[in-house]
């Protein structure tokens, strides 16, 4: 690296020096040598050098300062200052804190130079963190925090009194002070809790470069309990202890190099400490490292995908050297070992081979060894010597290796235990064996798909697929979906399930629909693999329609016979539509925490049940709407008689909403309920009634009143403002002048339904709105959060004509607050009468379906208006 440039510290300390210097000239001058030397540092960054380098320079440059700057303010000579955390690894990034342990046996002696000392710090920019403590103190706060104790563990000599310093590193030795196995539990306790905060999982979609699994923690993690047990200063010498493999070695290294030059490119471009990879972040440093967006994938995606790779590689070592650790530390000489077969053995409760060359001589029993997990359910896992022999044989499983009848054989065994098949799975996936044994697979290894709807990458996201697949027929779990729970008990051959899990998005990311081209490599893997023809054709069927139920469910009117009728020819019979109900509560709440919520449920309930009915009665069920109403308006005659309501007490109400789509949208018990609650209402009044939770798992909001035209607009306008989005809304327009409206809506927050306080506030709000003529289109640029603002949705808006009367309006775009709203505004402005909404949001984008007419109840064919209406639309949408 050449040293042009690079600002030195001579003028800097001689204003130290200098007692005619005031002290803001003091510090005015620090500020410009360590801004010189951050630029300068930028400049070299820019220029290619290697960050590792950098972080190496920059601690050696802030020792010197320091040095000087103590030297300047501490006359102690029996003082230490001593370097700890990161900064005591000689690795700090441009903004990182500065950690300071100030060891002093008299403290209160030198109490206003140490002060002045560290006040000096802050006044120069830096963020210090810092503790004075003696010996003693060192050692009790020490014992009382195994976080404290791993910062004395790092501690480096700065300056000062050295003697103090080798007193403190002397702590180590004592028996009573951490010892190794005490702290290897400790650690391994404080990583869990860690990697739990961030749901376990290294695919977050906005990392922490640090904390989130697999990152830089998780490397510091091997070096402290390498240097609490072996004395060791780094990782390499973990390789001279035959510890550590080197290719292991150069694979940590590579790691660690890397999330290094992410955390520097986020200082860099954020010029401020930055430990989160946001998507803005993602974005600017994909372009920064070179990629570049082509057909196939987006640059971030690219980069991200790399960023997903190298912190596996972080978790697989972690998993093995923590293993290989614990091994060490609590397995004593006389091992409790137990012959499983002549490959196999379990060792202190973990799996283990029996010889090195155990996978070399018999490679199928790379695919053996899982099947022998699952059927041992009190063994723990697998020892890191298997682990390590597994990774190293993986060049075994080549095509002569996946054409051998006993591997596929085995292979299928393993999604047939009764147990243990999730955490087969997500070992395989670990280990390498996966994507060896299924080369599509690879391709979707670290997939990384840039929105926020997939929270995971699409190989993290097919195995907790699989994992919630399994718990779906395990009695421990049944409470979390008991429908499911009792649907799974109905299945015969549950491996089929989970290899279409396996298989549902195998073909992300290439040309063409995902679901088509999973569908034939799932075939192609199903009849290479002997399974029976039914079994074969139920898993291409769920591959290839493994987006129709959700699709269905959330997009389609579920009172329509007609939209149940096509569906139930879709499944066929009761078989398919277990198995596809399934696996797409399961693919879902894969997707996302926060993508399942009550109302979703109801949804898939529906239509699950349903399409069941219509299994089930073939010819019987109705044939149009019509039908449907008519057999609604007779249960419900049957509920209100015995509630003794008389049919003459209803009827005008029944034949006021008789023209309208009231009885065939609505069950029995909904008609029943809303005509109790309206039969005798005051025509002359705003009639406006909140349930707080319904039975389809969201709030409920009806409003009966004379009928205006876009009265859409004028309550989405209200909800906007209180924060709540609408589910689903519907419009029944009575002949005798009065409207019905009925909406679903949840809190925009966390997706509930709202809470029984509020409901007064929202009745007012929305009364107060039905008042005024005039509606306001909300503003969304000003409310879009942080994660919105880095995507780009564009508008897209589409007609279709359904009958003479109705067209459906269909509009893709970005989801923000007050987006039906504007929606509402733009149909008011043009004449549009609303009579039906659906809404779904797919992270940041809203998808949403209209049936519409205009004011005189034609469907909407007119060019012009047409025009109009997709202009004033894009306008409120995008401007």
């Amino acid at each position: 690296m050449t040293d042009t440039h690079r600002p030195s510290l001579p003028q800097f300390v001689n204003s130290l020096n200098d007692n005619d210097v005031a002290l803001a000239d003091k510090i005015k001058a620090g500020r410009e040598v360590i801004k010189r030397f951050t630029d300068y540092q930028f400049l070299q960054y820019e220029e290619g050098a290697p960050v590792a380098e950098l972080i190496k320079e920059r601690a050696t440059f802030v020792d010197q300062l320091l040095k000087k700057i103590w030297s300047h303010f501490i006359a102690d000579d029996s003082a230490a200052l001593v370097a700890v955390g990161g900064y005591g690894r000689g690795e700090l990034h441009p903004y990182s804190d500065i950690d300071l342990l100030i060891i002093s046996e008299h403290p209160d002696a030198i109490q206003q130079a140490l002060s002045s000392f560290i006040t000096f710090l802050w006044d120069l920019g830096f963020d210090v963190g810092h503790s004075i403590r003696t010996h003693d103190e060192c050692y009790q706060e020490g014992l009382k925090d195994v976080t404290t104790a791993t910062n004395l563990l790092e501690a480096r000599w700065i300056t000062g009194s050295y003697e103090a310093f080798q007193d403190l590193i002397s702590l180590w030795a004592r028996d009573d002070f951490w010892p190794v196995k005490t702290f290897f539990s400790a650690k391994l306790e404080e990583q869990r809790r860690r990697h739990h905060r961030f749901q376990d999982t290294t695919y977050q979609l906005e990392p922490n470069i640090k904390e989130s699994p697999g990152g830089l923690r998780d490397i510091h993690m091997i070096y402290w309990v390498a240097k609490r047990y072996f004395r060791v200063n780094s990782i390499n010498e973990l390789v001279q202890r035959n510890f550590l493999t080197t290719e292991e070695y150069v694979e940590i290294e590579a790691a660690n190099k890397y999330l290094n030059r992410i955390r520097f490119a986020l200082q860099h471009l954020r010029r401020r400490r930055e430990d989160r990879l946001q998507f803005d972040h993602q974005q600017q440093i994909a372009e920064i490292f070179g990629y570049i967006d082509n057909p196939e994938r987006m640059a971030v995606e690219a980069f991200m995908s790399g960023y997903y790779r190298n912190v596996q590689s972080v978790v697989k070592l972690n998993e093995i050297l923590l293993q290989h650790f614990r091994e060490e530390l609590f397995e004593n000489f006389s091992d409790d070992i137990k012959p499983i077969n002549n490959r196999f053995c379990i060792v202190n409760d973990y799996l283990d081979i029996t010889h090195p060359d155990v996978f070399e001589i018999n490679p199928t029993a790379l695919l053996e060894v899982f099947v022998a997990l699952a059927n041992l359910p009190h063994v723990k896992g697998l020892r890191s010597n298997a682990i390590r022999s597994i990774r190293d044989h993986l060049h075994f499983i080549n095509d002569q290796f996946r054409s051998d009848p006993i591997n596929r054989a085995l292979f299928i065994e393993i999604f047939r235990q009764p147990s243990g098949v999730n955490a087969s799975v997500r070992r395989m996936h670990s280990y390498g064996i996966l994507e060896s044994y299924l080369p599509v697979f690879k391709k979707i290894t670290g997939l990384m798909q840039f929105n926020i709807f997939h929270a995971y990458t699409v190989d993290d996201h097919t195995i907790l697929v699989i994992r919630n697949l399994r718990r779906f027929f395990v009695e421990e779990y049944a409470y979390e979906f008991p429908t499911a729970h009792q649907i799974a008990k109905q299945i015969c051959r549950p491996e089929v399930l989970f290899l279409a899990g396996l298989f549902h998005d195998i073909a992300k990311g290439r040309n063409g629909d995902h679901e088509i081209l999973g569908a034939m490599d799932a075939a192609e893997f199903a009849n290479s693999h002997n399974m029976p023809k039914k079994d074969q054709e139920m898993i291409e069927w769920l591959v290839r329609y493994h987006l129709e139920f959700s699709h269905v469910a959330q997009r389609k009117d579920l009172s329509d016979p007609q939209t149940i009728s096509d569906f139930a020819k879709l499944v066929k019979d009761q078989d398919h539509l277990n198995h596809l109900y399934l696996l797409t509560v399961a693919d879902v709440c894969a997707t996302s925490e926060d993508v399942w919520n009550d109302w979703k449920n109801s949804l898939f309930l529906e239509l699950y049940h349903e399409t069941t009915k219509a299994l089930e009665l073939r010819s019987n069920i109705p044939k149009d709407k019509s039908i449907k109403a008519l057999q609604t308006q007779e249960k419900a005659k049957e509920q209100l008689a015995k509630c003794e309501l008389k049919t003459a007490d209803y009827q005008q109400f029944w034949d006021s909403m008789a023209d309208s789509d009231f009885f065939s949208r609505q069950s029995p018990a909904e008609v029943t309920r809303i005509t109790q609650e309206l039969y005798q209402a005051d025509t002359s009044e705003i009639h406006i009634k909140v349930h707080p939770k319904t039975a389809r798992g969201a709030s409920e909001l009806k409003i009966y009143m004379q009928d205006r035209d876009f009265l859409f607009a004028n309550i989405t306008h209200a909800l906007d403002k209180l924060k709540l989005d609408i589910m689903e809304a519907r419009i029944f327009g009575g002949n005798d002048g009065m409207t019905l409206v009925i909406m679903y809506f949840l809190n925009r927050e966390d997706h509930q339904s709202v809470s029984t306080d509020n409901l007064e506030m929202i009745v007012e709000t929305i009364h107060q709105q039905m008042l005024k003529d005039e509606v306001e289109p909300i503003k969304h640029n000003s409310f879009l959060n942080r994660r919105m603002r880095c995507f780009e949705t564009p508008t897209e808006i589409q007609f279709t004509t359904v009958n003479d009367t109705r067209s459906e309006l269909h509009i893709t775009t970005k989801d923000s607050p007050g987006l039906l709203s504007r929606i509402g505004c733009a149909l008011k402005n043009c004449q549009i009468r609303l009579h039906d909404a659906r809404v779904t949001t797919v992270g940041e984008k809203a998808e949403d379906w209209f049936i519409i007419s205009d004011t005189d109840d034609h469907a909407i064919n007119n060019k012009e208006l047409k025009k109009r209406l997709r202009e004033a639309l894009i306008e409120n949408l995008e401007n």
